[in-house]
């Protein structure tokens, strides 16, 4: 029993957030965001500390699996929420708001999509699939634009509708295989034809879970909320969930119904390459700067899942390698956006960042290595990611998804070159706030791994690759 609680302390460590958080909100008189910033971060490294040391331990093993491939993601997704959170208690301090309720629904979020993660039910799945949706409901409900109640009402509706779905579809392989457990969904379709009703099911899982990755065509929620909800909100809705949902699909897809691979692969591809499109064509026209960049992930994602197929070793490794390259990428980008803030308000359009160079340049050149690097431009890491993505295309002899994927690239580049024009060469329309130092801090740790991407790109696939090890035939 004690070896279970052990076991159990990296969700434990992230649940003790919530009555410490509550407690200090109730009781303390003097409470700042830095003050339940200093709770969330400590726990959340003690369950970074715990999850590398049990990474092959697991108090429930027929719910819950703890393994390389589980402990990569989850760490990932840990580091990541640690530095949102640190650049979030600035936002609440500077607009004077309590982030006693932020703090406890993200670190909730975290807690969620770890279990999906670590997840090897589906009933752990949907649960936590379910969970996080709710939480990211109440985040929504941070704002108080009227604009943005209407897109909650919209995210609340297709996450309800695609949670019954998903029900719905564990409910069947409960009743036709006797268990929801992976590895016995698993050996049944080993054994057995696919029918009809299976491929509906299948299809019940999936759905929900490319909601979540923000892919097309199910991203219309999370690009109808980027420009409304709060900075902090829509940077943590935007990214750790698609950390979670990105490990969640290769698994499902790989080691849960590889039989379902001739239904699955021309789907995948389909929507991999209208996202390639979809995004770059609407970031060409976006004038609002976080719904820009939320096409920019949508054109992002879509290469990552078209370098994926087919669910090969050389795939898999590839596409992390890109998946991997691009959050760094991102996360540099959305840095800079806690950045950008003139008399104290964020900004929010494309054209109040016109001639910034001129005020700020070591972030707008800073921004413009970020946006180098989202186009998969040499030295990056980004670029070797993309050209391992192009050549496992190559291999399989998918000619015309490189030709779209090179249509969609010269699209974007488009794009990209307005905000450097805009950036760089048109006139200061706004006066700059002062930049907090704990963003210079972020933004120097964040360049050092592009360094080390730069400089030694083998370390970083090498080590990808045995910590992918689980999942690879």
């Amino acid at each position: 029993m004690l070896a279970k609680i052990i076991t159990f302390s990296p969700e434990i460590f992230l649940v003790l957030a919530l009555p410490l958080i509550a407690f200090v909100n109730q009781y303390r008189s003097s409470k700042t965001a830095k003050t339940f910033y200093s709770i969330v971060k400590v726990l959340l490294i003690f369950s970074i500390l715990s999850t590398i040391i049990f990474y092959n331990r697991s108090p429930l093993p027929h719910l819950l699996q703890n393994d390389t491939y589980t402990t990569l993601y989850k760490v990932l997704l840990d580091i990541l929420s640690l530095g949102i959170f640190f650049l979030s208690c600035k936002w609440f301090l500077n607009k004077n708001r309590s982030s006693a309720l932020y703090y406890a629904l993200g670190i909730s979020l975290v807690l969620s999509l770890n279990l999906m993660i670590s997840a090897v039910d589906l009933r752990i799945l949907v649960g936590g699939y379910f969970a996080a949706t709710i939480l990211q409901y109440f985040l929504l409900k941070l704002n108080d634009d009227d604009d943005c109640k209407v897109g909650e009402i919209h995210y609340r509706a297709f996450s309800f509708l695609l949670f019954l779905i998903m029900v719905l579809s564990i409910i069947w392989f409960q009743e036709k295989i006797g268990s929801a457990e992976y590895s016995k969904i698993a050996a049944y379709y080993a054994k057995h034809k696919i029918q009809m009703l299976d491929v509906m099911a299948f299809a019940g899982i999936l759905l929900p879970i490319l909601f979540m990755l923000g892919i097309a065509p199910f991203h219309f929620c999370r690009v109808e909320l980027s420009g409304l909800s709060i900075l902090p909100v829509h940077v943590l809705s935007n990214l750790i969930p698609t950390i979670s949902a990105y490990a969640v699909i290769v698994y499902l897809l790989t080691e849960v119904f590889s039989k379902f691979k001739e239904i699955y692969l021309p789907f995948i591809e389909i929507v991999a390459i209208l996202s390639l499109l979809w995004g770059a064509i609407s970031a060409i026209k976006e004038e609002n700067i976080r719904r820009f960049f939320s096409y920019c992930h949508i054109y992002s994602l879509g290469f990552i899942l078209l370098g994926i197929l087919p669910f090969n070793n050389n795939g898999i490794t590839s596409s992390f390698v890109y998946f991997t390259a691009y959050l760094l990428t991102i996360w540099g980008i959305y840095m800079v956006l806690f950045a950008f803030k003139s008399n104290g308000e964020y900004l929010q359009e494309l054209t109040d960042i016109s001639g910034v160079f001129s005020q700020k340049p070591y972030i707008s050149v800073l921004l413009m290595v970020f946006i180098v690097s989202l186009a998969g431009s040499p030295p990056m890491l980004i670029f070797l990611g993309k050209l391992q993505v192009m050549d496992n295309l190559m291999i399989n002899g998918a000619y015309g998804e490189i030709i779209i994927s090179m249509v969609a690239l010269l699209l974007m580049i488009n794009a990209f070159f307005r905000i450097i024009r805009i950036m760089f060469f048109e006139a200061k329309v706004k006066n700059f706030d002062h930049t907090e130092r704990r963003i210079y801090i972020c933004l120097f740790i964040n360049m050092l791994f592009f360094l080390v991407g730069i400089l030694n790109p083998a370390l970083f696939i090498e080590q990808f690759e045995l910590l992918l090890k689980p999942i690879m035939r």
